[in-house]
């Protein structure tokens, strides 16, 4: 079996093919031939799982040119354990003979796509546009990518741009495929009674393969008042790295005292904390065991991802016993990082809000397993807002005439939980807010530094259309002179994440009436047309914004030929919803 590396048990496979005409010369076969299999080692290099591994990837031992090597193609395709199939012709071809005949073995839900090069001599073009044509034809989508090649030699090989292209689009097949059968931990109801955060149970399966194991508090809440559910002595070494190592000499029990005063201390240096009281000890061990707790569970049951209710019945709700929030445990599940070094992120929601955590689980996947940020769309602040707040602060805004901030203006994300710690350089942990976690406990706080850039944004399920809609931009974090942070910070939540972000291409004042719920969630370095193409598998809406054009070059993909002939976008996707 012709695998390109070692085939790992377990893991997602994507396989590779060739179709080929068999009237052609024996050169022109060894060339097609050896394009499938560059491709087949582009995605070998460069596909990533969540957890940092690559998924298994085949290449078809033989050129597929009739009827015959189709079936056997398939058959070493199928037992390879292909769940995504990437074709890649370099000559003309007779699609019917060829890639439809292969293709025809699997599931018509399986994700497919097709790659080659812009070339005149062989011709590969005419191949994929027929091809693409005939299956869109048929309604089953194969998005195309064609890109940069040489037109001569037995051995060519794509340019930097179309490799980049043939990634993005095998990223979101892979995406596709490996998160069916998978399933996130959902932890009661949804914690302040906010419909856009209940859990889409049946959505979820149906768009995205999605299971949900659903789950109540009692249970945790059980476990941790028996001490239960964790390994004391991992307790000791959790608490050891957060004391002394992750957050040492950054352990601030006397929030209200930073509120009431205003104290600086996120951007002042060696403000000191006080020592924290036997109660305070005991509460950080609770928030750290609860991580714990989870963390095994969710093992027990292959969750990939989470969701926790917090508020209300947990934390909040005085008719009951308020419980130590579990602020720091969703950090530390969203963050590369805790007492046992470097681990994989799972993308964990505060407030167990079910569509920000179906969009963290699609934006952590498709981005090979980078962490996402939770965020509340907490304010927008506009040019005109920030240059009197200057003024007040006596900031020389002539000094920062030319900053993304003053002229754009910015959102400042901040939200207690899931507030990862890959998007801090300094973090510090703060007692929860009393009025809000009156059962105490502490939250991770920080300001992000600037220059993260990536996609920001949310799913939203609308009843009307039966679909879900994506909302979102690419963004990126900037820093603001420090006594405009600390005002800013001051303004909303001072010991809670903040992120201050500025849209590339949204203002502002169109950006705050814009996202279609409360929070926002953010990755950097995920490409805008990844998400489209994995949008098009999943049947997600991508929403476009007042005035914004429906395609750039380098960032959109172009629009599927099954959507070019359906009536658009929009407009296909509900008829192809409605099919599934």
């Amino acid at each position: 079996m012709p695998f390109i590396a070692k085939r790992r048990p377990g893991v997602p496979s994507v396989g590779v093919f060739s179709p080929c005409d068999p009237r052609i010369d024996k050169d022109s076969r060894t060339r097609a031939f050896n394009v499938s299999v560059a491709v087949a080692k582009l995605l070998a290099s460069r596909l990533r799982l969540p957890d940092g591994t690559a998924p298994n990837v085949v290449h078809c031992a033989k050129l597929v040119d009739d009827e015959s090597s189709a079936d056997a193609g398939a058959r070493e395709l199928k037992e390879a354990g292909a769940e995504a199939l990437v074709i890649v012709p370099d000559t003309w071809f007779f699609p019917g003979k060829t890639a439809m005949a292969l293709t025809a073995h699997f599931s018509p839900s399986l994700p497919i796509g097709c790659v080659g090069g812009n070339i005149a001599s062989k011709p590969g073009v005419v191949g994929i546009d027929a091809l693409v044509g005939a299956y869109a034809q048929t309604g089953r989508l194969c998005p195309m990518v064609i890109g940069t090649l040489a037109e001569t030699g037995l051995a060519p090989d794509f340019d930097a741009r179309t490799k980049d292209e043939i990634v993005d689009l095998a990223m979101a097949m892979l995406t596709a495929s490996a998160l069916r059968g998978r399933r996130y931990l959902a932890v009661d109801t949804d914690s302040m009674q906010m419909e856009t955060a209940l859990n889409p149970v049946h959505a979820a399966r149906r768009f995205f393969g999605l299971e949900s194991t659903r789950e109540s508090m009692k249970l945790f809440a059980d476990m941790l008042r028996k001490g239960g559910g964790y390994d004391k002595t991992e307790l000791r070494a959790l608490r050891h790295w957060v004391l002394n190592v992750k957050f040492k000499g950054r352990i601030f029990a006397n929030r209200d005292e930073i509120v009431r005063k205003k104290l600086q201390v996120l951007t002042a240096r060696d403000v000191k904390p006080p020592a924290l009281s036997a109660t305070d000890r005991k509460a950080l061990d609770d928030g750290l065991a609860l991580y714990l707790i989870l963390r095994d569970f969710m093992r027990s049951v292959n969750a990939v991802a989470g969701g926790w209710t917090n508020q209300l019945a947990w934390g909040s709700d005085r008719r009951g016993l308020p419980m130590t929030t579990a602020d720091i445990a969703e950090s530390l599940f969203n963050s590369s990082e805790d007492h046992t070094g470097r681990k994989a992120v799972v993308p964990f929601a505060t407030e167990n809000d079910i569509p920000g955590l179906l969009t963290m689980i699609a934006y952590h996947w498709l981005s090979g397993g980078r962490p996402t940020l939770f965020m509340d769309f907490r304010k927008v602040y506009e040019p005109a807002e920030v240059e009197r707040i200057a003024r007040d602060l006596r900031i020389d805004t002539v000094r920062f005439r030319n900053e993304p901030w003053l002229k754009k203006g910015f959102i400042d994300g901040n939200n207690s939980g899931s507030a990862s710690l890959d998007f801090a350089d300094k973090a510090f942990l703060f007692k929860a807010e009393p009025y809000y976690f009156p059962g105490g406990g502490f939250s991770v706080g920080f300001v992000s530094p600037k220059g993260l850039r990536g996609l920001a944004g949310r799913l939203a399920w609308s009843e009307a259309a039966g679909l879900f809609t994506m909302v979102q931009d690419e963004a990126e974090s900037v820093e603001l002179p420090a006594p405009l942070t600390e005002r800013v910070c001051h303004a909303s939540d001072y010991t809670w994440p903040h992120t201050f972000l500025v849209m590339d291409h949204v203002p502002a004042a169109l950006m705050k009436t814009g996202l279609p719920a409360n929070h926002f969630h953010m990755t950097a370095g995920l490409p805008r047309r990844r998400w489209q193409h994995f949008s098009d598998y999943a049947l997600v809406l991508n929403h476009k914004w007042e005035n914004a054009p429906d395609y750039e070059p380098g960032l959109d993909r172009p629009l599927p030929m099954l959507w070019r002939i359906s009536g658009g976008e929009t407009a296909a996707k509900m008829l192809m919803a409605g099919r599934r």
